[in-house]
């Protein structure tokens, strides 16, 4: 226990609002995420660039002597028509669109994760203070129990209940030691840290002073949540496939340009230009392009239907969470008011177990009540910002979680 207070002492505190700003610079799946959009960046231009042109020479209708040299240099160029480029490239701006929404759903995924172990790290830390305090309690019950069997007043089993309940606080503190080590090992994982380094203290939560109406938040997730930009974005791209799927039905024309130079010919002309063009004929409307436009307007329909259930699924969401962070609110509530009274309980039956005016389970069960509201209360708190994490990551949107998590005082019941 010594080694344990001592090494929260040591360590340096560490709050959420830094934690989050080092696993949005350190976190390995955030960078491969912000790799993945520099990448899908970068090949939106080239989508709708023109093909490189061709350089073709040819040694053209050379006798069999080699009297004369005919070489043919020739340049062609390929021309998509029909909006083929535009749509081209518009695809593929939506395809960086949604990589760009991914990433920022995946960083709401991750500051939710940080979030959560660092709030069981705060309870993993509570625990272990309200067990010290208990076992302070259960110190003193100790020792008047020995006074009391000593004088003949008390009964043996007093004295072994009081030492098996100190055994089995250490039992649970062990517990929230192995708590807290799995929430550090989480923590560490998410900030690409060195798990053994020195965990540090939490700082105590408290409660937001407002929380925004309900169809506030479902509004402004409409307008920030990323998943809907990424959705947004899918239908931009299905619709650039159905405009690139109609566009196959208009030709494409290729130009060329040549010019023939005949060596060793000094009987006629040695230079000859040509020049002309190409078109593709797309004759299989039926068997090729009609099929084409069908598939990808049906993708165009299942982007639309995907993004209404998406939107429906956000509104259920933010309810569900919303309701959450409200019981959680009135739990904390209840247990400010429930903590004082299981105090004074305490602190009458220790002095009237020591006048003799009760007996030891009654001081026993009031020191464990006492610890279970204390406990209680804890989890209600890390309950509340884990919700409200949650509840931001639906948003989209920062509500005040990090502001949240500092702004506490170790009691105000």
């Amino acid at each position: 226990m010594i080694a344990a207070v001592l090494a929260l002492a040591i360590a340096a505190p560490i709050r959420l609002a830094d934690l989050i700003r080092e696993a949005r610079e350190k976190n390995p799946d955030l960078k491969a995420a912000e790799a993945r959009v520099r990448a899908v960046k970068a090949s939106v231009s080239p989508a709708g660039a023109l093909d490189d042109p061709m350089l073709m020479v040819q040694l053209w209708n050379a006798p069999v002597d080699f009297s004369s040299i005919p070489v043919m240099v020739q340049v062609s160029q390929q021309l998509p028509l029909g909006g083929k480029r535009a749509a081209r490239r518009d695809a593929a701006g939506a395809d960086a669109a949604m990589t760009e929404a991914d990433f920022a759903a995946k960083q709401r995924d991750i500051e939710t994760m940080v979030a959560g172990a660092y709030f069981d790290l705060f309870l993993a830390e509570r625990t272990q203070e309200v067990d010290d305090e208990l076992e302070s309690i259960l110190r003193v019950l100790l020792q008047s129990s020995e006074a009391r069997v000593s004088t003949g007043k008390g009964e043996q089993v007093e004295l072994l209940r009081a030492q098996g309940s100190l055994v089995q606080l250490r039992s649970d503190r062990e517990t929230a030691v192995d708590h807290r080590r799995s929430a550090w090992a989480r923590l560490s994982a998410l900030l690409d840290r060195d798990p053994a380094a020195p965990i540090g203290a939490t700082t105590q939560p408290a409660m937001l002073a407002s929380l925004p109406e309900l169809t506030a938040l479902q509004e402004r997730a409409m307008r920030e949540r990323p998943e809907l930009a990424a959705s947004q974005a899918q239908i931009g791209s299905a619709d650039a496939q159905v405009r690139l799927a109609k566009a196959a039905a208009i030709p494409d024309v290729g130009v060329f340009a040549a010019e023939m130079h005949a060596f060793r010919n000094p009987a006629g002309p040695s230079d000859f230009l040509f020049a002309g063009f190409q078109v593709n004929l797309p004759i299989f409307g039926g068997s090729k392009t009609d099929p084409r436009i069908s598939s990808a307007q049906a993708q165009l329909v299942a982007a639309r239907e995907s993004q209404h259930a998406l939107r429906n699924r956000v509104v259920s969401e933010i309810a569900e969470t919303y309701a959450h962070v409200l019981a959680e609110q009135h739990q904390i509530e209840l247990h400010h008011q429930l903590i004082p009274i299981a105090r004074q309980a305490v602190e009458s039956a220790e002095s009237s177990y020591a006048a003799g005016r009760v007996d030891f389970t009654m001081v026993l069960d009031s020191a464990r009540e006492l610890r279970m509201h204390e406990l209680d209360l804890a989890t209600h708190l890390a309950m509340y910002e884990q919700r409200l994490a949650e509840l931001q990551r639906a948003v989209g949107a920062d509500l005040g979680l990090s502001q949240a998590a500092e702004a506490g005082h170790e009691e105000h019941h």
